[in-house]
């Protein structure tokens, strides 16, 4: 019998390796590794961090490098930031600007001293003292109202609803509060006490203000929140909780944040309070530390500086971020003294005089910035920053 043949075996070919695959995958592997290795000297190596920054990243810019436009008005000039734009208010006309210099929209507004707060795409906006509110979106005067009282503060939420504070009348300070159609919601009248801030929580619910009491021989802080729709309906019964703090703690500033918790500044240190419990988070004055600037107006954070003197001629501020949400603290330390630090949603502006630098709340360097004079303000928007200088406005993109 003839051995049976499996043809299926007979001169099958072997299967090719292909070599493309391989240099391909190879050299994917080679890039993954160098940048894992890179990344990892980034994070642990300040020098390598530096190396970087400035001539892979293009971190470190330069005055001469930024697009800007000349300040040549004849009268009073303010100058603030506004989503992704950077406006100029100037003869009677709201002027705004992208990252470029180029003149995104105008919109006519007869404000000389203005008092303005801005969130998300509104700009609640006021002459000093004066006795009308307006909302702005995007070029649009969403609507203007005319109060009895001088506003002396304004306050909006990411939503339009706004409070704002008013002086002059027969009470202490008066609270008015509008919702994002210029209706107005309520009011409330603080005969003895001045209010010194206000902060409608985002989801439109709360309304929290700080009041300072100096009649008497002491300084008494008091903070108040309040039902936005109780306050609706009666002028009794809104108040759901009240905290004073400890005699001649002085409250400078609040601001909801994270789930609604509402942090508060005092002199000497930051505080969250929640179901009527205060919670201190930061110290303000502490043995030791010369601290110089803190503030709440980041998103979800909060921030105190040390200026630290290592000899007669080396001095570094060291910046402390603490998140809310979770406790962590970030440090981000920079050589020289601050002359004043900026902030705003998420970034940090830290004014050495001829030099910024700009990070991040997770303590990253974002841009350094370089002068040959002397900065007179800085305007932080979404992604956008402003240099001021008396004649000049630079743009800088973060």
């Amino acid at each position: 019998m003839k051995d049976i043949v499996d043809l299926n075996k007979i001169n099958k070919p072997k299967k090719s390796i292909n070599k493309k695959k391989i240099a391909i995958a190879v050299s994917i592997g080679i890039i993954l590794l160098i940048v894992a290795i890179t990344m990892l000297l980034y994070y642990s190596s300040k020098d390598v961090r530096e190396f970087l920054d400035e001539y892979l990243f293009r971190k470190n810019v330069t005055q001469e490098k930024l697009n800007s436009i000349n300040l040549d008005y004849d009268s009073n000039i303010s100058i603030f930031a506004y989503n992704k734009n950077i406006c100029v208010l100037a003869e009677n006309k709201l002027t705004q600007y992208n990252s470029s210099g180029k003149v995104e929209c105008e919109t006519n507004l007869e404000i000389n001293n203005p008092i303005y707060n801005v969130n998300n795409k509104y700009i609640a906006i006021s002459e000093k003292n004066g006795t009308e509110i307006n909302l702005i979106s995007g070029s649009d005067i969403l609507w203007t109202k005319k109060v009895d009282g001088n506003v002396s503060q304004l306050d909006v939420n990411s939503n339009g609803y706004v409070s704002a504070i008013l002086t002059g009348t027969t009470y202490k300070s008066v609270i008015i509060t509008f919702d994002k159609d210029g209706n107005e919601l309520f009011k409330i009248y603080r005969s003895s006490t001045k209010v010194v801030d206000t902060n409608i929580s985002n989801d439109n619910k709360h309304l929290a203000f700080a009041e300072v009491n100096t009649s008497g021989t002491t300084i008494e802080s008091v903070i108040k929140i309040i039902s936005i729709e109780k306050a609706k309906v009666s002028s009794d019964d809104f108040i759901e909780s009240t905290y004073t703090a400890d005699s001649n703690k002085l409250i400078l500033g609040i601001r909801f944040q994270g789930n609604n918790s509402l942090v508060c500044m005092y002199d000497e240190e930051i505080s969250i309070l929640e179901n009527g419990n205060n919670t201190v988070i930061l110290s303000l004055n502490e043995k030791g530390k010369n601290i110089n600037f803190a503030n709440i107006n980041l998103e979800n954070c909060i921030y105190r500086s040390i200026e630290q003197n290592e000899g007669l001629f080396n001095t570094n501020t060291v910046v402390e971020i603490k998140n809310i949400t979770n406790n962590k603290i970030t440090v981000h330390s920079i050589e020289g003294a601050a002359k004043y630090i900026y902030s705003y949603n998420n970034i940090i502006a830290v004014d050495l005089g001829q030099e910024i630098e700009f990070i991040n709340t997770s303590g990253w360097l974002l841009k350094s910035y370089s002068s040959g004079q002397e900065v007179q303000d800085v305007v932080i928007g979404n992604g956008i920053a402003g240099i001021v200088y008396k004649d000049k406005l630079e743009f800088l993109n973060l």
